[in-house]
């Protein structure tokens, strides 16, 4: 059986929430037509008024900052994706895991991690990375991307970690960690 295989772009890890969710369904189902109930129920999320407003802002948005061509006949939009540069691939399989999974060790929203790992993913092989550096590239909190990483490494196993350190000459300053990506993820 042959993976269906899921493609990003590095301009997407930038976005607010709302936005990346959409990006992520259209990279999942390709073009979209439906209305915005049926977002929320991909989603799996209540279809009221709040969440159908907050979905018709962000495709609004995406479309205004040309991520998106969005064409709305009454309730009903035709959405598709337009490309950018730089792609990143992930299994459909990986996305839908990280999508429908509870976290046990970090209490993290599955967008942070799944932009975490898309941006390692890109990154990884850049050589000495920090948090700060994640966290502008995926545009959160430096606490977040510690939570995303945690759930990938704990739950997941998705890298490997190794600290790099500098000396000042009184002790050892960590300065940064250099990560190696995981061919393969538990499947738990």
């Amino acid at each position: 059986m042959e993976q269906r295989i899921l493609t990003f772009f590095a301009e997407w890890l930038t976005l607010p929430k709302e936005q990346f969710r959409i990006l992520v369904m259209l990279a999942d189902v390709g073009a979209f037509r439906g209305n915005l109930s049926d977002v929320c129920r991909y989603f799996s999320v209540d279809p009221q008024d709040y969440h159908r407003r907050r979905l018709r802002t962000a495709i609004e948005a995406l479309a205004c900052h040309g991520f998106i061509t969005a064409v709305r006949a009454g309730n009903t939009y035709q959405i598709e994706i337009i490309p950018k540069a730089e792609e990143i691939t992930m299994p459909a399989e990986w996305v839908n895991r990280v999508r429908r999974h509870e976290y046990h060790t970090e209490d993290v929203a599955w967008e942070i991690v799944l932009k975490v790992q898309l941006w390692l993913l890109q990154n990884a092989n850049n050589g000495l990375i920090t948090n700060d550096d994640i966290a502008a590239g995926v545009n959160s909190s430096v606490s977040q991307v510690v939570a995303a990483k945690n759930v990938l490494q704990n739950e997941y196993q998705a890298f490997i970690k190794e600290y790099a350190y500098w000396n000042t000459g009184n002790c050892f300053r960590r300065k940064g960690q250099i990560i190696d990506m995981s061919a393969w993820w538990t499947t738990s």
